[in-house]
C-alpha cells in the first residue's frame, strides 16, 4: 500500500494503453459507419437499388419458373440481408394495335403499337380510377380474349374508355389471328414516387411519351401473360425485370465489403445461368469509392495513434522503473533469502495481470464513451447532426485492447526482471553511484536505431506517401512507413539523451564561478545522476513532438482534401457542356455574362487515335485541347505534377512564328456548290478501293465541315473529270447543321482516302485544277459550273502542305505546281506512294 500512488499511475497507464489501442478499431468503425451512411444518403436511392434485366426471354412454363427461381435465389443469397423487398416486372414484345376486325396499316411508320405488362403485387400499389381489376384470362383453342387495364393518363392521351376493344397483331406472326383485348379498368399509381415503381411509373409504365407513335401499355395479371397468351403464342418473348429495393440503413462498415463481393458474384452468376442478363446498381461503386477515400484518410490517423501508444508505453516503462526502483531493496532481500527469479517475477506478474484485467474491461468502455461524445463537438457536428456518435464494440476492438494491456504488462515486467539480477551488494553500489546512462546508450544501440530511423525517413521522403502499390495494382499501407514518424521522433529523442549529459557537464563547469552554492550543487547533482531527469525530459519531448505532428496532420489533411477536390474539378469552377453547336468564343462569352466571371477558357476533351508507324496499328488516346496563355491562368496545377511548370508546358504548345503563308481558298458567300477539275489516280476511280475525294472548310468561328466530291458528267477529251459537292450537305458534320450560306468560308484541306490499297510498292499522281464554286450543278452536257466563281487556279501552291507524321518514308508525298493544267493552265500535282502496308 506504500506504493499505491505509483500503482495508481501505473493503472492509469494500463487503462490508457488498452483504451488507445481499442479506440483505433472503435473510432475507425464509427467514422466509417457515419461516413458510409452520408455517402449512401448522397446517392439517388434508386441508383442504389438492384435492377436485374433479362431481355429476349420466353414466358413458357418451366423456363419462366426456372428464371424466377434462379433470380430470386441469387438475390436472397447475395444481398438478401439488406433488401426491404423485391419486385418482379415483365413486358412482352410489341404487338400492332388496330380496331377490331381491321388489319394494321403496315405501310404507316406511325401505326399504333402495344405490349402486355405485369407487376407482382400490382393490386396493392394502384387505385382503380374507373372500371375494375382485370381477371386472369383462360387458355383457348384459338386467340384468347384478354381483359386489360390501362393507365388513366394514357387513356386520356389515347382517347380510350372502359369497354373499348382492340385487335393486337404480334409483329413476328402477322398472319396469325389477333389477340382480342378489352379495357376493363383505368388505373393510376397510389404514389408514383414509391420505390416499388423504380422511378419509371409515369415514364414508361402507365404512359409512354418517348415514342413517335401511339403506344398502348396494357396491364394484365402475371398468370395471363404466362398462361393464356403463352399457350396461344409459344414463341412470345419479352423482357423480365427483378428489382431489389435496398435499405441503406442495413449497410454498415462490417458488411460493406461482403456486399460488394456479393453483388459482383451475383452479377457473374446470373449472367452465367440466364442468357442476356445484366445487373445494374451503383451500390458497389459507392461503397468502393468511399472506402478508397477512407483508406487515405485513416493512414495519418494510424500513424498518429502509433505515436500516442508509444508515448503511453514509454510512460508505463518510466513509472514502472520508478516503482521497481523503490522495491529493488526488497527484491535483493528476497533473492538473498533464496527466492528464485521466477518466484519474484510471479509476484509482479500477478500484480500486473490484475491491473491488465481492469484495463481490458475499462479501456474499451472509456474509448467508446470518448468517441461517442465527439459527436457533440463542433468538429463533428456536421457529420453527427449534433448528437452522439453510435459506436460498436467489435471483436477487433477487444483484441486491440488485449494487445494494449499485453504491451503494458511487458512494460511492467521488464524493469522487474532487470531488478532480479541485483544482489544486496549491487543494490548498495547503485545507491552510492547511480547509473548515468541507460544500457542502450552504453552499448551504442541508439546509433543503430538512428540509422534505421534516418533510412526510413529518407524512404518516406522519396516515396512521398504512406501508400504503396501492390503487384496487381491495388493500394496498401506499408507498416514500416506508418511507424516512420514515430521512429524519427524517437531518433531525435535519442540524440538528445546522448547530448544531454555533455550539456550538463558544460553547464556545471560554467556554474563554478557563480556566487553561492545552490546552483553549482544542483548542477553537480544533475551531472552525477542525469538518468531520472532525462526520462521526464524525454517524455515532454515526445509529447510535444506528437502535438506538433497532430497540428501538422490536421493542416495536411485539409490540404489533401483541397488538392483532391481541385484535382477533380481542374479549376476553381468547371462547367461541362456536351451538346456542342456553339462556337467556343460565343460559348465563353455566354459563360462570362451568366456567371460574372473574369477568367473563362474553353477546354475540349475527346477520344483520339494515332498511327503507330512501327506496327502500323492505331493507338487510342485522350486528347485535351486548351488555349495556351489562358489555360495556365485558370487550371489547377501543382509543382509535383511534372518536372516543368505549367507555363513552360503551355509554351511548348505555342507554334514558332513563321512567315505567313499566302492566303488561299476563300469561298465567297452565297454559293451552294464547290467543285474542281482533277485527274484522279486509279485508287479513286476503281470501286474496289472504296476511295473518295473531299474538301474541308471552316467559317470565321473555326467550325469545320467536310464535303464529299462526286464525279459529275463524263471526263473531257483531255481526261479531266469534274468533281462537285453540295455545301449544304456536310459529310459527318463536326458541328450541328451546315455552314451559314451568308458567310464567307475558308478552304482548309483537299484530301482523299480509301480503305483498300493495291499490293506492292507503287507511285501515284493526282492533278487538281480550277477549284471553283457555283449556284447550281452543271447539266449533263456541261463541263463544270455554268457560272463558276474561281476559288484557286493553283498558280501558287505555297499555301498548301502535305500532312506529315503518317509514314516511315522520309518523303512520302511531294506537292508541286506544274504547267499541265486543263486548258493550258497551272495545276497542283501530288505524288504519293502506296506500299504493302497501305498509303504513304
Amino acid at each position: 500500500m506504500g506504493n499505491r500512488r505509483l500503482l495508481a499511475t501505473v493503472m492509469v497507464g494500463v487503462v490508457l494503453s488498452a483504451a488507445l489501442m481499442s479506440s483505433v478499431a472503435i473510432y475507425s468503425d464509427a467514422i466509417r459507419d457515419l461516413g458510409l451512411k452520408l455517402a449512401l444518403e448522397g446517392e439517388n436511392p434508386r441508383d442504389l437499388d438492384i435492377e436485374i434485366l433479362s431481355s429476349s426471354q420466353g414466358f413458357t412454363g418451366e423456363l419462366y419458373d426456372d428464371r424466377v427461381e434462379i433470380t430470386g435465389r441469387q438475390l436472397a443469397t447475395g444481398v438478401g440481408e439488406i433488401l426491404d423487398a423485391t419486385v418482379r416486372y415483365g413486358r412482352s414484345d410489341t404487338f400492332f394495335l388496330a380496331p377490331v376486325g381491321v388489319p394494321p396499316d403496315l405501310e404507316d411508320d406511325g401505326r399504333p403499337r402495344s405490349h402486355f405488362q405485369f407487376y407482382e403485387g400490382l393490386d396493392e400499389q394502384i387505385e382503380v380510377v374507373e372500371g375494375r381489376i382485370a381477371e386472369i384470362a383462360s387458355p383457348a383453342s384459338g386467340a384468347p380474349a384478354v381483359e386489360v387495364m390501362l393507365g388513366a393518363k394514357a387513356a386520356v392521351q389515347l382517347g380510350v374508355a372502359v369497354g373499348d376493344s382492340f385487335d393486337l397483331h404480334p409483329f413476328w406472326a402477322l398472319g396469325s389471328e389477333p389477340v382480342k383485348v378489352t379495357v376493363v379498368g383505368l388505373i393510376a399509381p397510389l404514389d408514383p414516387d414509391d420505390p416499388f415503381w423504380f422511378g419509371v411509373a409515369d415514364e414508361s409504365r402507365f404512359i409512354v411519351t418517348n415514342t413517335s407513335w401511339p403506344t398502348y401499355a396494357f396491364f394484365v395479371p402475371e398468370e395471363t401473360l404466362t398462361g393464356a397468351l403463352t399457350t396461344y403464342l409459344p414463341d412470345l418473348r419479352g423482357s423480365f425485370w427483378t428489382y431489389g429495393l435496398v435499405d441503406a440503413d442495413k449497410v454498415n462498415s462490417r458488411n460493406a465489403g461482403g456486399i460488394v463481393d456479393s453483388v459482383k458474384g451475383m452479377s457473374a452468376g446470373l449472367k452465367a445461368e440466364i442468357l442476356r442478363t445484366t445487373v445494374n446498381t451503383e451500390l458497389p461503386n459507392t461503397i468502393e469509392s468511399y472506402e478508397e477515400k477512407l483508406f487515405f484518410t485513416r493512414l495519418p490517423l494510424f500513424a498518429l495513434m502509433v505515436q500516442i501508444v508509444g508515448i503511453v508505453l514509454y510512460y508505463l516503462v518510466m513509472v514502472s522503473n520508478m516503482l521497481v526502483e523503490r522495491q529493488v531493496g526488497e527484491i535483493a532481500l528476497f533473492k538473498s533469502r533464496g527466492a528464485s527469479t521466477g518466484q519474484v517475477m510471479l509476484i509482479y506478474f500477478i500484480e500486473g495481470a490484475m491491473l491488465c484485467l481492469v484495463g481490458v474491461v475499462v479501456g474499451p468502455l472509456l474509448a467508446g464513451t470518448a468517441i461517442s461524445l465527439l459527436g457533440l463537438t463542433p468538429s463533428f457536428s456536421g457529420l453527427s447532426g449534433g448528437s452522439t456518435i453510435a459506436v460498436n464494440y467489435s471483436i477487433w476492438a477487444i483484441l486491440l485492447a488485449v494487445v494494449g494491456v499485453l504491451l503494458a504488462l511487458a512494460a511492467l515486467l521488464i524493469p522487474a526482471y532487470r531488478a532480479t539480477s541485483n544482489s544486496i551488494v549491487n543494490y548498495k553500489q547503485s545507491l552510492a553511484r547511480p547509473p548515468q546512462q541507460p544500457a542502450f546508450l552504453r552499448y551504442y544501440l541508439d546509433l543503430g536505431l538512428i540509422v534505421v530511423g534516418a533510412f526510413l525517413f529518407y524512404q518516406l521522403r522519396q516515396q512521398g506517401s504512406l501508400v504503396t502499390d501492390r503487384l496487381f495494382g491495388d493500394l496498401s499501407a506499408d507498416p514500416l512507413l506508418l511507424v516512420t514518424p514515430t521512429l524519427f521522433m524517437l531518433m531525435i529523442a535519442l540524440v538528445f539523451l546522448r547530448l544531454f549529459p555533455l550539456v550538463l557537464r558544460v553547464a556545471s563547469w560554467a556554474g563554478r564561478g557563480l556566487n553561492g552554492a545552490t546552483i553549482p550543487l544542483g548542477l553537480v547533482h544533475l551531472v552525477r545522476s542525469p538518468l531520472h531527469y532525462s526520462r521526464l525530459i524525454l517524455l515532454l519531448l515526445l509529447a510535444t513532438a506528437v502535438g506538433m505532428f497532430a497540428a501538422g496532420f490536421r493542416a495536411t489533411l485539409e490540404q489533401s482534401y483541397d488538392d483532391r477536390s481541385a484535382y477533380e474539378a481542374g479549376a476553381p469552377a468547371r462547367l461541362t457542356y456536351t451538346r456542342g453547336g456553339s462556337p467556343p468564343d460565343q460559348f465563353v462569352s455566354q459563360v462570362e455574362e451568366t456567371t460574372n466571371s473574369e477568367g473563362v477558357t474553353p477546354v475540349a476533351r475527346m477520344s483520339a487515335s494515332y498511327s503507330d508507324l512501327a506496327t502500323f496499328t492505331f493507338v487510342s488516346s485522350d486528347l485535351l485541347a486548351v488555349r495556351p496563355g489562358e489555360f495556365e491562368q485558370i487550371a489547377y496545377w501543382r509543382n509535383d505534377f511534372a518536372g516543368a511548370s505549367l507555363e513552360e508546358l503551355m509554351g511548348r504548345l505555342v507554334p514558332e512564328e513563321e512567315e505567313p503563308a499566302p492566303e488561299v481558298g476563300k469561298i465567297p458567300a452565297g454559293n451552294r456548290y464547290i467543285g474542281l477539275w482533277a485527274k484522279p489516280p486509279d485508287l479513286l476511280t476503281n470501286p474496289a478501293f472504296h476511295g473518295r475525294m473531299a474538301v474541308r472548310v471552316s467559317d470565321e468561328n473555326k467550325s469545320l465541315w467536310e464535303f464529299t466530291l462526286f464525279p459529275v458528267g463524263e471526263p473531257d477529251t483531255g481526261g479531266w473529270q469534274f468533281y462537285a459537292g453540295a455545301l449544304d450537305d456536310p459529310e459527318s458534320p463536326r458541328n450541328q447543321g451546315s455552314p451559314d450560306p451568308t458567310q464567307e468560308l475558308q478552304l482548309d484541306a483537299i484530301f482523299f482516302r480509301f480503305t483498300q490499297a493495291p499490293t506492292g510498292d507503287t507511285r501515284h499522281v493526282f492533278l487538281a485544277d480550277a477549284l471553283q464554286t457555283g449556284t447550281a450543278l452543271p447539266a449533263e452536257d456541261e463541263f463544270g459550273f455554268a457560272d463558276p466563281t474561281i476559288v484557286d487556279e493553283f498558280e501558287d501552291v505555297a499555301g498548301y502542305a502535305t500532312i506529315g507524321g503518317v509514314s516511315q518514308l522520309r518523303q512520302p508525298a511531294v506537292l508541286s505546281r506544274v504547267e499541265e493544267g486543263r486548258s493550258d493552265r497551272y495545276a497542283a500535282k501530288l505524288e504519293f506512294s502506296v506500299t504493302d502496308q497501305g498509303p504513304q
